[in-house]
């Protein structure tokens, strides 16, 4: 079985993503301003964005919930504008490939499961040390799922997933990965699961969005990511969950378009919680660095960081908020591909996050900053500093 950390395509694609100030105008005038023609995501059939090459040489696609615009062919006067503080084009930066944070594990990893739970969920207080399962489920709550699609026939997914839709040109919603089903299980997957399997979903009466914005490979685009943030938002998610990203190196900044993005969702009300990554005692990856973005780190089943899980070198957004479960990380898997199976990674640790965020959701009616601020006043300290684990362990809210 292959995994999604590896032979991937890296770096820039070779399209631009710009920033609009769009106080006194429309992106669309903005552009044809610039002598660039556009059209709207909406108006553009699935994986059309998220596919470099697919766009009309010299034009651009809007995404008008995000003010941003991916340009297949950046013209010198687009990046003209973006030096000039008179012009509305804020930034303008190159769209890179982003890749799911996963990591095989070791035949050997121990878990700490029990027959009725997950340690994850016993970790966080889901699941009490009684087994008796906190109040909360995240009923009417909406979490976006941004990752490889998702197996749809999971019988521990029936009923969960509200929308789906393919950001992947030629790909259906369908997860032929198994990377987005063990994401979306750790979120929603069922409280009683079938064939009497241990509990795995974090939030079990939640609602699945699910947006693929990786394809079957695991890799995607920044572009193709944004598309399907700027859907998310559109369809009212309290919660975008975004186990993805691409590596940063040292010293090196956010990604202004992501950090846009982010916050435009923020002042939507929909939080974006976006996996630390996987590349050991380097920077946060992006999009987490973005500091409109809370970015997770994983955790061991001793609650110490997860050797591969990435630390909080840059500053500036580049910092670890919190951390979750990943390591031995139990969860839903396509049918065909053998239903369930455990992984590591950040990516494993961000469905925890994401999860619990949809219980406060419903516990405490908060969303958008407060729902961050909630989260973080809420963690359980850890014995590692922040820039190994964040501020600590998120655990499920308690009444009130």
């Amino acid at each position: 079985m292959s995994f999604p950390t590896t032979h991937q395509p890296r770096g820039a694609t070779g399209r631009t993503i710009v920033v609009l100030d769009e106080r006194e105008s429309t992106a669309q005038e903005v552009l044809h301003g610039l002598g660039v023609p556009c059209v709207h995501a909406r108006d553009l059939g699935p994986g059309a964005i998220g596919t470099a090459g697919t766009l009309p040489a010299g034009s651009a696609v809007v995404l008008d919930a995000l003010g941003i615009a991916i340009l297949e062919d950046a013209s010198d006067l687009v990046s003209e504008a973006a030096q000039d503080p008179r012009a509305a084009v804020v930034t303008a930066e190159p769209e890179v490939w982003v890749h799911a944070f996963t990591e095989a594990p070791e035949p050997t990893t121990p878990l700490a499961d029990t027959d009725a739970s997950t340690w994850g969920l016993l970790a966080t207080g889901v699941v009490g040390p009684d087994g008796v399962a906190t109040a909360w489920d995240g009923s009417g709550v909406l979490v976006a799922v941004l990752d490889t699609g998702v197996d749809e026939a999971h019988p521990d997914l029936a009923g969960r997933i509200a929308l789906s839709r393919s950001f992947v040109a030629g790909e259906a919603v369908h997860d032929a990965n198994g990377h987005g089903t063990h994401v979306a299980g750790t979120i929603a997957g069922a409280q009683a699961p079938a064939g009497g399997q241990r509990r795995f979903g974090v939030a079990p009466g939640s609602d699945l969005l699910v947006g693929k914005v990786l394809g079957d490979g695991g890799s995607g685009t920044s572009g193709g990511v944004l598309e399907g943030m700027n859907w998310a938002v559109e369809q009212g998610a309290h919660v975008i969950s975004m186990s993805l990203g691409s590596a940063v190196g040292e010293g090196q900044g956010y990604l202004h378009y992501y950090e846009a993005a982010a916050r435009a969702a923020l002042a939507a009300g929909s939080l974006i919680i976006a996996a630390a990554g996987n590349e050991g005692r380097r920077p946060v990856g992006s999009p987490a660095n973005c500091p409109s973005v809370m970015a997770v780190a994983a955790l061991d089943q001793r609650l110490l960081r997860a050797e591969f899980s990435c630390i909080a070198l840059n500053g500036d957004g580049g910092e670890l908020n919190l951390a979750g479960p990943g390591v031995g990380v139990y969860s839903s898997w396509p049918v065909a591909l053998g239903s369930y199976r455990s992984l590591d990674g950040t990516s494993m640790a961000t469905p925890h996050v994401s999860g619990l965020a949809a219980l406060a959701v419903q516990a405490n009616g908060v969303r958008g900053q407060a729902l961050w601020d909630r989260l973080v006043a809420g963690v359980r300290p850890l014995s590692e500093d922040e820039q190994l684990v964040g501020s600590g362990l998120a655990v499920a809210p308690t009444a009130g």
